[in-house]
């Protein structure tokens, strides 16, 4: 899976962007954006646990922030908390409701997929197909589920 946590050289740090040595404590004083600006650099500097530490401190100051729920959830995924993942993603859903993006609806379908909750996957993309027929992404995952459903399916039957 893409992920958009990838290290931004120095000389393309924004004023935005938040200092590397930035602490817990700190958090308080910067946006969301950069917030997860400094997470994103830190995950891809593989400081990981004060990149946990900096989220968790950030959504417990502002919890229905989207770029704050949208890092967390990536971080999760990238740690493969899947629970905490899934939490985080139901969290974004209701922030960004009734204007949740296909990508959300994507993320909750694979981490629910992770889960091996293919019932649950299938639920979330048959939801995001109508309302993204277009969205190629979310037919193929759709697809990928019906492939891994229909033989169960098949098998209760004899």
């Amino acid at each position: 899976m893409s992920l958009a946590l990838k290290q931004q050289a120095p000389e393309l740090m924004t004023p935005l962007s938040a200092p590397p040595e930035l602490t817990v404590g700190e958090i308080h004083r910067l946006s969301p954006a950069q917030i997860r600006e400094t997470v994103s650099s830190m995950v891809a500097q593989g400081k990981m646990p004060l990149a946990i530490a900096i989220c968790e401190a950030a959504l417990a100051l502002n919890p229905t922030s989207e770029d704050l729920l949208v890092i967390s959830c990536l971080l999760a995924e990238v740690l493969q908390d899947w629970t905490r993942a899934e939490e985080l993603l139901i969290q974004l859903v209701e922030a960004q409701s009734p204007n949740t993006t296909a990508q959300t609806w994507l993320h909750l379908a694979r981490v629910a997929r992770c889960q091996n909750k293919l019932d649950d996957a299938w639920v979330v993309l048959d939801f995001a197909a109508s309302r993204f027929p277009e969205d190629q992404m979310i037919r193929e995952e759709l697809d990928s589920v019906n492939a891994l459903i229909q033989p169960a399916v098949q098998t209760h039957m004899h």
